[in-house]
């Protein structure tokens, strides 16, 4: 009796046992998303060491703000390749059409003389109809996407090197500073106070929607977990470019974007749609899913994104050249594959293919920090994407 008064009296003054600490940890640790985790702490750990090893370079302000400009295109392109893979699709063109475009805006702006801001329009408008143009391709002709768009990575760079045979400079300051410029200090902080309400706003929109559909709920206080280790990251590396000349205007774009691309994915019709389509085309489509307009939808947003992520690059170089956007097709798909995306569609996240860009970026920036050469790094990059996706089989046929 003493010793059961003992323990209640115990509990009484701390509140709660450990055995009621050993319950919380269990609880947190089925139900919190473990890719989150993993992936939070992989990025972390890739900073770590290749500051270690540069000798403390990679984590200085001027650096973690040059990471978050090498990042921005990739990470734009993977957001709407996201989608993409999700409907059972893929797009090999987006960096050939990225090169496209830049090329297309700067010969519009500096050869034509066209008013500037016309410019940025008339190509955005352009990007969203030569992605409906694939949209439509593939759905009416039933010709398979990895063909459509090969087809358009091959006619693209023709374009390009046409358009723009002899580099074309960009003397607009404005369109160079999307890329260029830095944001106030309080217009960073804004930012970042913005971007936490919004991901605070979004746990709680999918704890009440998932309540309301009868779906298992996890516990709010796991999701806060969850959140916080995001917010403090995203925090943390606003403070430190603070330090520095600031938050890059492309980064916060690349926020934007993110915060919008993740709100149509999650919440609204359009983006159930595609997950659906993705998960099983034919009972979409008795379902009264429409496929032909969601099928150009998502391949006019990749096109939107294509032709946004040509013009920073362009503001960023200052110039168009004939090898623009090389490669970045293929970036941006590993990017949606290291964050988890499902080849097979059906399965994705915009938050995990931003990580996956992020990772990336880090583990390049890293490389050239420590001085290997671009022949190893690409050996490195293509071997680590062989594993990932390896691992993320693996880690499906465990489940």
């Amino acid at each position: 009796m003493v010793r059961k008064a003992r323990r209640r009296r115990w509990r009484w003054q701390r509140g709660f046992s450990l055995v009621d600490i050993k319950l919380q940890i269990r609880t947190l640790w089925h139900f919190i998303n473990k890719r989150v985790v993993f992936m939070l702490s992989l990025l972390i750990g890739i900073w770590i060491v290749f500051d270690l090893l540069s000798g403390g370079f990679i984590l200085r302000a001027e650096n973690l703000a040059n990471l978050f400009r090498q990042a921005t295109v990739v990470a734009i392109l993977g957001t709407g390749m996201t989608l993409v893979i999700v409907s059972g699709n893929i797009d090999l063109s987006v960096g050939s059409a990225l090169g496209m475009f830049g090329a297309i805006l700067a010969a519009l702006v500096t050869q034509i003389g066209m008013n500037p801001l016309l410019a940025v329009t008339l190509v955005l408008g352009i990007g969203v109809l030569v992605g409906a143009l694939h949209g439509a391709v593939v759905h009416y002709l039933k010709v398979p996407s990895f063909v459509v768009t090969l087809g358009g990575l091959i006619a693209y760079r023709g374009v390009t090197q046409y358009v723009a045979r002899q580099s074309i400079p960009i003397r607009i300051g404005w369109i160079k500073g999307i890329a260029q410029d830095y944001l106030p200090h309080w217009l960073s902080l804004a930012v970042t106070f913005v971007v936490i309400l919004a991901l605070t706003i979004g746990l709680l929109r999918r704890q009440s929607a998932h309540a309301e559909a009868g779906l298992t709920v996890a516990p709010l206080w796991v999701g806060f977990v969850e959140l916080s280790m995001i917010c403090a990251l995203i925090a943390l590396l606003t403070f430190v470019m603070i330090m520095g000349r600031g938050f890059p205007v492309q980064a916060m774009m690349f926020l934007v974007v993110a915060l919008i691309m993740s709100f149509v994915a999650r919440s609204t019709r359009f983006g159930h749609y595609v997950y659906a389509i993705g998960g099983n085309r034919t009972a979409a489509h008795y379902s009264g899913i429409s496929l032909a307009r969601n099928t150009i939808g998502v391949f006019a947003v990749m096109g939107f994104l294509s032709a946004l992520a040509g013009i920073i690059t362009v503001a960023e170089l200052s110039s168009a050249a004939p090898d623009i956007g090389d490669l970045k097709e293929l970036e941006a798909i590993a990017a949606c594959v290291i964050g988890g995306t499902s080849l097979m569609g059906g399965s994705g996240s915009i938050s995990m293919s931003i990580f996956g860009a992020l990772i990336m970026t880090s583990i390049k920036n890293g490389m050239s920090m420590m001085g290997l050469g671009s022949q190893l790094q690409k050996v490195i990059l293509g071997s680590l994407l062989v594993i990932a996706v390896a691992l993320d089989q693996w880690s499906r046929r465990e489940k």
